[in-house]
């Protein structure tokens, strides 16, 4: 399937006189080819007053319509670590992260402020009435889009048939696309509001299974081993750490180096930058010992959508009357996940996020 088309609708509605949602469903195409919005749509059916503008002072209606919208070339794996460098000056925009660069020096700093790869909007909201808003989890997801999937992975599979890769060739169409499909497991939504006195930011995963930690050993040369770098005070070669640390990065412990490559526990098993060797003649990082001496890496603050089901909602915001109330409501692959590698890219997703008026003030 040869598509850069992105096709993005958001509505927003009322249920009954005391409760609003707003949806947003988006058919995007994450691969290397330009990501672009053909279309951009924003409703209101809803007996109370609900209106919408991308402008806070002037422009709000009850439907705006865009021919064209430009969004992000392409989604690429960030992260919310370091998050709390602009969560504390009350930044007005999220940031996230690229910390996929690779240097042999001790001292270079390997992550940087993310300018593309994710989807990112703001909005203004005024409602008729004093009220709290949260989120719909019945109605919202990020699922794959599996007919879109299928196609393009009936592509990979002649690529691969007709390449030199041994076995890629053993892959059946079947296989790829369920590689596709696990794309959304990396994917969260962020939502930051963002006036001064209800300043807050909150991480959902739509698919959430396991913890994440903003942290650990990558491969991002691509050459099969833990990244690593050269002490300067003995000369020694020690794996890079990356991410977000708790506590003194000087705690943290390491094995001495082996004799010989580490390998891999089986010929099956995929190398990918989360899953490499540990080289010969380097120090090792260890996890656990690290931990027993004081060190860790940050969990990822994300609430589990299904949460959302509970009598007491995790997390809620204000609209007051009349008054425009900015959010900004972001879209984005969590590159700590474990589900964010390579063989994802290329996959298409849709989703829906509602937010509902929990209850008035």
């Amino acid at each position: 399937m040869k598509t850069n088309k992105l096709i993005l609708s958001l509505y927003i509605g009322c249920i009954a006189l005391s409760v609003a949602s707003i949806s947003m469903s988006i058919a995007w195409f994450a691969s290397s080819n330009r990501v672009r919005v053909s279309s951009f749509d924003i409703s209101i059916d809803c007996d109370r007053e609900l209106l919408i503008s991308t402008d806070k002072d002037e422009g709000y209606v009850e439907r705006i319509n865009y021919d064209e919208f430009s969004s992000s070339k392409n989604f690429l794996p960030l992260t919310t670590a370091h998050s709390s460098s602009w969560l504390d000056i009350k930044s007005d925009t999220p940031l996230f992260y690229d910390e996929t660069r690779y240097s042999l020096d001790e001292d270079a700093k390997l992550y940087s402020v993310a300018n593309r790869g994710y989807f990112s909007q703001k909005f203004y909201l005024k409602s008729d009435d004093d009220v709290y808003v949260t989120i719909d989890s019945k109605n919202s997801f990020i699922n794959a889009k599996e007919d879109y999937n299928h196609t393009y992975a009936e592509e990979i599979y002649e690529e691969y048939q007709s390449g030199d890769d041994e076995d890629l060739k053993k892959l059946t169409v079947e296989d790829i696309e369920a590689r596709l499909n696990q794309l959304v497991k990396a994917m969260r939504y962020s939502i930051l509001i963002t006036d001064e006195d209800d300043y807050s930011y909150v991480i959902i995963d739509p698919n959430k299974n396991d913890e994440t930690y903003l942290g650990g050993l990558l491969d991002n040369d691509i050459d099969y081993y833990y990244d690593y770098y050269q002490k300067k005070d003995d000369n020694a070669l020690y794996e890079r750490v990356y991410g977000e640390l708790i506590g003194d990065k000087d705690k943290i412990v390491y094995d001495e180096p082996l004799n010989e490559d580490s390998g891999y526990e089986s010929e099956d098993e995929e190398p990918s930058a989360f899953n490499a060797q540990h080289k010969k003649g380097v120090y090792q990082f260890n996890l656990e010992k690290s931990r027993a001496n004081g060190v860790d890496f940050k969990k990822e603050e994300a609430i589990d959508i299904k949460s959302f089901d509970n009598e007491v909602k995790p997390y809620h915001f204000p609209v007051y009357r009349d008054e425009p109330q900015e959010i900004v409501v972001s879209i984005y692959i969590e590159g700590w996940d474990l589900d964010s590698v390579n063989y994802t890219m290329g996959a298409t997703f849709i989703s829906d996020l509602y937010f509902t008026i929990e209850r008035e003030m």
